[in-house]
């Protein structure tokens, strides 16, 4: 029996959904939740029955314009996630020439997190470059950042070249840097690793 793929907004908890073994009940009582979709499974034999992807924003746009009231509401909800979107990008490192010039060989820098209360009540979190203790970049910090990590890097090779030793993450950047990627904590050793595998770290 192969599950059905529904659009978010087509999908409806409250249907009936049968099962090819018998068992049959409400969608929303045999939900499970993933990062990109919510299925629906049979609770007696575990064969999925629907797949339903989570919208886009367009998509809520439209929906919200067809008259759907579950997208109307989630409108103030994507215009939020995309003014974030947008004040991020603005603030990311993009070009090496946005860096100070640094003395020294066998540079670590630090990978800090830090939140700071916003005037309108909000919290805004930021990731912090820091060299020797002293800030040289912030932008907004991504949750489960770790890509981001990898072109930051990136850019802190172009400018610093083989002086650069270690793109080091403290203490307080991991669960942001991190979220649920159990994965990523090994990612960031190896690409500390890749920078100057025979060179002593400082």
């Amino acid at each position: 029996m192969a599950a059905r793929h529904l659009k978010y907004y087509d999908y409806d908890q409250d249907a009936t959904v049968e099962c090819s073994c018998g068992w049959s009940g409400r969608c929303g009582d045999a939900e499970d939740y993933f990062r990109e979709v919510l299925d629906v499974t049979c609770p007696r034999c575990d064969t999925m029955l629907i797949v339903v992807a989570y919208p886009t924003h367009e998509e809520t746009r439209a929906a919200a314009a067809a008259g759907n009231e579950q997208a109307i509401k989630g409108l103030a909800q994507v215009e939020s996630r995309e003014r974030f979107l947008a004040a991020a990008e603005a603030s990311e490192l993009k070009e090496p020439g946005q860096l100070p010039d640094l003395d020294g060989k066998d540079l670590v820098i630090d990978w800090d997190f830090v939140e700071v209360d916003a005037t309108d009540g909000e919290v805004d979190r930021w990731t912090v470059l820091r060299h020797g203790g002293k800030e040289i970049f912030r932008e907004v910090a991504y949750w489960e950042g770790i890509y981001r990590f990898e072109e930051v890097l990136g850019i802190l090779r172009n400018k610093y070249g083989e002086r650069l030793a270690e793109l080091r993450p403290t203490e307080s950047s991991w669960l942001y840097l991190l979220g649920d990627y159990l994965w990523a904590e090994s990612r960031v050793k190896a690409l500390n690793a890749e920078l100057r595998p025979d060179s002593k770290r400082s």
